[in-house]
């Protein structure tokens, strides 16, 4: 479902919410003049409506991803409610200065709950036992059938592959080999052969099949063409596996990146106008940023001294932008003697002080790179620089890996909010695959996006504990 008609229906759904605690309220005894009164209820409404409607989407609710994972989706809805119903109340009393009664918030916070709840659970439902849409693969190789198993064994998306057919696969050289990134399911059977890629159009018109997925666009014989061009002209929907995957996943897989996705991706990155607006947001950003750093020094400095006394500051080598190396800088949050040290980071790095375990949770280590960003060797948002020893471990190890510095490295990005640290080389391909997706669609409106996430996801931790 778009994520705009996703937050339309939270906006609908959370001011209809409002209304009816307004009703609810207005029917206990002594509460006929309450706060929610028609007019209040409007007030509230429009207040709770995009507040809903914006933390829905930052914790991820509109996300394909999700939407099937029912625990996750009562999680956070639950917390979407609390924090619609403390906004109302905040705006209620600050701006409007009429408190709303408790009564009254429990009823906005309990219908905001129950109603972003259900409807995302009848969808669902509706998406578990509505009709599946079949697909075919052209191809029989591996990279195909890797593609057909890792669809096959998604729970959260409605495509399924019915089958392959054979002569529509590509050379072995054309797209990426193995199976590094995404891992392949266990127990998932590659589809049945169903045919030939001269039946085509026969096979997809006998068995209602509306879909048809090619590996690769480069590299197609003049046969592989033709058929391809007959199924569009017959109805049939012609997607890359890329395309696909990117839609359902939000990654794009490190053997399917092929030519095609590259010249595609230079393209994105040839626009004058996004890059200078991207900069401008940076400057803006780095200096409110420096400007807050400045007034936690005088606390941060003399505690860290306290607990752990060495330099304030860390300095280290990181590949950036073109490959070029430069020093990012940090707040120290490792012990003295094993600062020095390169090797994985890990969320519970046994190297970390107890202030440093806090500064990295609420990622307030990470502040004194806005001068980086102002520099102009670092983005707010991109790709994590590495350190150059493992960059060059990783380059030898997983193709692809130096295409994540066609863009500058960011303080935060997209495989951040989506995966974290990597502590391994299957993890750092995992998360090469979520920054070529970001490379490849990299944009003003999905750097706010990653930006608006990255500061729910600092607030949570902060909650935590």
């Amino acid at each position: 479902m778009p994520t705009v008609l996703v937050f339309l229906i939270d906006l609908l759904l959370a001011a209809a919410a409002v209304e009816g605690a307004g009703l609810l309220d207005r029917q206990l005894p002594g509460h006929a003049e309450s706060t929610l009164g028609l007019e209040g209820t409007t007030v509230a409404a429009v207040v709770a409506a995009f507040t809903a409607a914006l933390g829905a989407y930052l914790t991820g609710l509109h996300a394909p991803t999700l939407i099937l994972q029912h625990k996750q989706v009562v999680a956070r809805t639950g917390l979407v409610a609390v924090g619609t119903a403390l906004a109302t109340l905040v705006v209620a009393y600050f701006v409007w200065y009429q408190p709303i009664g408790r009564t009254g918030l429990l009823f906005i916070g309990l219908l905001t709950f129950a109603l972003l709840t259900a409807w995302r659970l009848i969808y669902a439902r509706f998406i578990a036992n509505g009709p599946r849409v079949p697909m075919v693969v052209l191809g029989t190789g591996p990279v195909e059938q890797r593609f057909a198993r890792r669809i096959n064994g998604l729970e959260h998306t409605r495509y399924v592959v019915r089958g392959l057919l054979e002569g529509g696969e590509l050379d072995p050289g054309e797209v990426g080999e193995g199976t590094l990134g995404i891992p392949v399911p266990e127990g998932v059977e590659v589809p049945p052969v169903l045919g030939g890629i001269g039946d085509a159009v026969e096979l997809c018109q006998r068995e209602a099949i509306h879909h048809a997925v090619v590996v690769g666009a480069t590299g197609l014989s003049d046969t592989q063409v033709a058929a391809l061009s007959a199924l569009q002209a017959h109805g049939v929907r012609v997607h890359t596996a890329g395309t696909v995957w990117m839609t359902v996943a939000l990654q794009v897989p490190i053997d399917l990146v092929d030519a095609r996705w590259v010249l595609n991706t230079f393209e994105q990155l040839d626009r004058p106008g996004a890059m200078a607006a991207k900069r401008l947001l940076d400057l803006g950003v780095a200096s409110v940023g420096l400007l807050l750093f400045a007034l936690m020094f005088p606390v941060l400095w003399p505690l860290q001294r306290l607990l752990d006394p060495g330099p304030f500051f860390y300095s280290q080598d990181r590949v950036g932008f073109g490959g070029a190396v430069f020093r990012v800088h940090k707040i120290r949050t490792m012990r003295v003697a094993e600062r020095e040290e390169q090797r994985w980071a890990a969320t519970n790095d046994d190297r970390t002080t107890r202030l440093g375990r806090l500064l990295r949770r609420t990622r307030i280590d990470e502040f004194p790179q806005f001068w980086n960003v102002l520099r102009g060797e670092m983005s707010l948002v991109g790709p994590r620089p590495e350190q150059p020893k493992i960059v060059e471990q990783l380059e030898d190890e997983i193709p692809y890996f130096g295409y994540r510095h066609l863009v500058k490295p960011g303080i935060t990005g997209w495989a951040q909010i989506h995966q974290g640290y990597a502590a391994s080389v299957d993890e750092s391909a995992l998360k090469l695959s979520y920054d070529l997706y970001y490379v490849g669609r990299l944009s003003l409106l999905m750097d706010l996006d990653i930006m608006l996430r990255t500061a729910f996801v600092m607030a949570a931790r902060i909650g935590s504990r």
